[in-house]
């Protein structure tokens, strides 16, 4: 009796696992597809009320169709988005269409999270990515910093020098000062004073080496000379690298630069995964908290449609966030716009796009094994390859730099100009005041000799100025 229980048991599960096995084939199945537009994932066209799709998710899509032998009808979410769940009303989007059983699988560019995977099942990731940043890149020519040749060094640094300079010309002079007093003036340095060792400092980086003094002081300024040497030639660098190619940098290059500036507003498009990642970071204080709180503040913080988005990156001074593929395609094919977008920065917040279906449903498997023999043969590389073209413009707005063989216009020299334009103008007001003061002190010299002076008389005269001057020897009394 037990050995037929037993034999009952073994027969009931094989044919149960056969008729499991034969209803749950994918094979011959028709489904009910549902994608959203977005270049290059799904690329909507109408042409006489007729809608045909092209691009990366109708490629895979026919793929595993054939591999697969199973039939579809493709059509759009019911309101153009992938889905984000709204308390009262549920799920929207694709992700909606699957949980009111309105489709049987999406396939789009649909990103995996927690939510999502309460109410709908995922095959594994078909394509791993970040979040990325949309800007119009900046335009090189529209402005000019006049006081560009400060640019490679800090405030700090040209301060450094100015102090090292008077610091080491005070020295300078002490130093002769000091030789002088302690031999009574057998170690005098002639034509040293405070401003020939300032003069000297300054010099030291113009190119004119000429020392006076003793050794003491000649060691110092051969320090000097080397400090000098080094800070010209790091300077000439920079400056070098500055002017020869201006890289389009900007300053903000991550979510800390975003929330850190206000001179360059930012958003997103609404009922993605990113909404939703950042709606659910409200409150928790992170650097996401903060940007969440400064979209709801931005007039254009919350975009409605991706071509609403770029057409306000195109106005300037504005961000978008959005999924990093998205952001490259729309940048590498922006040839007919001059390539005036670029990617800011690197990713963040990687994730995963995958083929969404019901919860529970039977062929997860099949398509999830299916997604991996194409990674693994390289045919999902073939088809990234075919919409994400090494060819087209420069991702990070490097094709509109300014190079080196490009040259340079005047407006960039205004800086430097103006410096020796005002050192010109107090040339020429030193000069006129020289000139004055020279006047001024021959004619209070000059001395009108009377009329009855003798010539004896004249020479006393001459002989008491020598004297008060302590210059006697200087005096030439041959003629008298």
């Amino acid at each position: 009796m037990c050995l037929y229980v037993l034999f009952a048991s073994l027969c009931w599960g094989f044919s149960a696992g056969q008729t499991t096995t034969a209803t749950t084939s994918i094979q011959g199945q028709f489904f009910q597809v549902v994608t959203f537009e977005e270049h290059p994932f799904a690329i909507k066209r109408t042409t006489n009320n007729e809608t045909a799709w092209r691009g990366f998710c109708v490629d895979m899509l026919e793929a595993l169709a054939s591999k697969l032998q199973f039939t579809y009808n493709l059509t759009e979410s019911s309101d153009g988005h992938e889905g984000t769940l709204h308390s009262g009303t549920g799920w929207t989007g694709a992700v909606g269409d699957i949980v009111d059983g309105r489709a049987d699988m999406i396939v789009a560019a649909l990103t995996i999270t927690s939510h999502r995977e309460d109410v709908i099942d995922f095959t594994k990731p078909y394509m791993e990515y970040g979040i990325g940043m949309l800007m119009k890149v900046p335009d090189v020519h529209g402005s000019y910093d006049f006081w560009a040749f400060l640019a490679p060094f800090k405030l700090e640094v040209w301060m450094t020098i100015l102090g090292s300079s008077l610091g080491v010309a005070g020295l300078m002079f002490l130093l002769g000062a000091v030789r002088n007093k302690l031999t009574r003036g057998a170690l005098e340095d002639e034509d040293l004073n405070l401003g020939t060792t300032v003069w000297l400092s300054v010099g030291w980086i113009t190119g004119d080496i000429a020392v006076p003094g003793g050794i003491s002081i000649r060691v110092l300024a051969l320090a000097w000379g080397i400090f000098t040497l080094v800070v010209v030639n790091t300077y000439t660098a920079n400056l070098a690298a500055s002017l020869t190619v201006k890289s389009l940098q900007t300053s903000i290059n991550s979510p800390d630069d975003l929330i850190g500036q206000t001179a360059i507003t930012y958003g997103i498009e609404e009922d993605t995964a990113v909404h939703s990642f950042l709606q659910d970071q409200d409150g928790l204080g992170t650097t996401y908290d903060k940007m969440w709180t400064q979209i709801q503040t931005h007039q254009d913080g919350l975009k409605t449609s991706l071509d609403e988005a770029v057409t306000r990156v195109r106005e300037g001074n504005y961000i978008f966030i959005h999924d990093g593929p998205w952001v490259e395609y729309e940048v590498l094919h922006d040839e007919a716009n001059s390539c005036e977008l670029m990617m800011v920065g690197n990713t963040f917040l990687h994730r995963s796009y995958a083929i969404g279906l019901p919860h529970g449903s039977p062929y997860t498997e099949e398509l999830t094994i299916s997604v991996l023999e194409m990674k693994e043969n390289g045919e999902i590389d073939d088809l990234t390859t075919k919409w994400w073209p090494a060819s087209g413009c420069d991702l990070h707005g490097g094709s509109n730099s300014v190079s080196d063989g490009e040259g340079h216009v005047i407006a960039e020299f205004y800086g430097i100009l103006s410096i020796l334009g005002a050192g010109a103008g107090l040339a020429l007001i030193v000069a006129a005041g020289e000139i004055a003061w020279f006047n001024w002190s021959v004619k209070k010299k000059k001395v009108t000799p009377a009329t009855t002076e003798t010539q004896e008389e004249m020479i006393r005269r001459i002989v008491r100025e020598c004297l008060k001057e302590t210059k006697l020897e200087e005096c030439n009394l041959e003629d008298g």
